[in-house]
């Protein structure tokens, strides 16, 4: 299958580090504090739906930093107490399937790992080492009916390999 070309956008929500996963590598806490603290509400209001997004910045190092939010177009304002990541014009995998159920209580690289074999299977090319191109970025987007999941749809950017990263530590 073709990539297809994603418009520059941004991602409203908040960053975690790695620090913020818990035992078993999930942030299942960090998404039942936004549940607990309502503050999907101010995102749903300003997109008119309910979207659940992740979006993971990997570092050519090989750590990564997470994001829980939404994503707008790039121009859109960012809500006090919230904080953005641009994300810019770049070819991405993109797949979209019906989901019953959101990855947050699985360890992360569990849930990368299923979004990267539906992009796998739809046909699509990936990077070696995601954190080592040009745009190191994996978003699952979950649209929500309610409290019910309807879809997710996975996303990979594809960069320009960098000449760096973690393969080069000995």
């Amino acid at each position: 299958m073709d990539l297809e070309m994603q418009p520059a956008r941004r991602f409203i929500g908040r960053a975690y580090a790695e620090a913020s996963a818990s035992e078993n590598g999930s942030y299942q806490e960090v998404w039942q504090d936004w549940v607990d603290q309502d503050r999907f509400k101010v995102l749903d209001d300003m997109s008119g739906k309910q979207q659940r997004s992740i979006l993971i910045v990997f570092s050519p190092y090989g750590s990564k930093i997470y994001w829980i939010g939404n994503i707008f177009p790039a121009d859109t304002e960012v809500p006090k107490g919230y904080q953005h990541y641009d994300l810019p014009e770049a070819t991405a995998a993109h797949v979209e399937k019906p989901s019953s159920i959101m990855m947050t209580g699985y360890p992360v690289n569990m849930a990368i790992q299923q979004g990267a074999t539906a992009i796998d299977m739809a046909g699509f090319p990936l990077p070696e080492y995601i954190g080592q191109t040009s745009t190191p970025y994996y978003i699952e987007d979950y649209t929500m009916q309610g409290d019910a999941v309807k879809s997710v749809a996975y996303t990979i950017y594809e960069g320009a390999d960098r000449d760096y990263g973690y393969d080069d530590v000995e």
